[in-house]
């Protein structure tokens, strides 16, 4: 392992071949990422972060014994100091919605399904 991070860039050609994206796979990241791919933009976009997570297809680890964490082997604790507090009754002011002493997040929206969505879908660029 170098005792230095290195960096060399990744050409196109050493990439693999480009991934198609699935309609049902669109259909199933958008239910869980709740992240509209609806448009061109959005597909271009999910097409283009599947590229770059790519590179590390040519990464070599050889030599490189995987790790059970991220966190380094001991954690050292440090002191907490309170440099301000007690503003719970100013922070739930600023919310629409609360219960007793807690924020209420408002709902989760499910996207429609694929077939509302091909309806809806008729007359758009997409």
């Amino acid at each position: 392992v170098p005792t230095a991070a290195t960096w060399e860039p990744i050409t196109e050609d050493q990439l693999p071949p480009p991934t198609p994206v699935a309609a049902d796979l669109v259909d199933k990241l958008e239910r869980l990422a709740l992240v509209d791919f609806r448009t061109k933009e959005g597909l271009a976009c999910l097409e283009k972060a599947i590229r770059f997570a790519a590179q590390l297809h040519v990464v070599d680890t050889s030599g490189v014994e995987p790790m059970d964490s991220v966190l380094e082997d001991i954690l050292h604790l440090r002191e907490d100091t309170v440099l301000e507090g007690n503003h719970a009754e100013e922070l739930l002011q600023l919310s629409k919605n609360t219960v007793e002493e807690y924020y209420v997040a408002p709902p989760n929206i499910p996207l429609p399904k694929r077939e509302e969505r091909t309806a809806m879908l008729k007359h758009s660029e997409f």
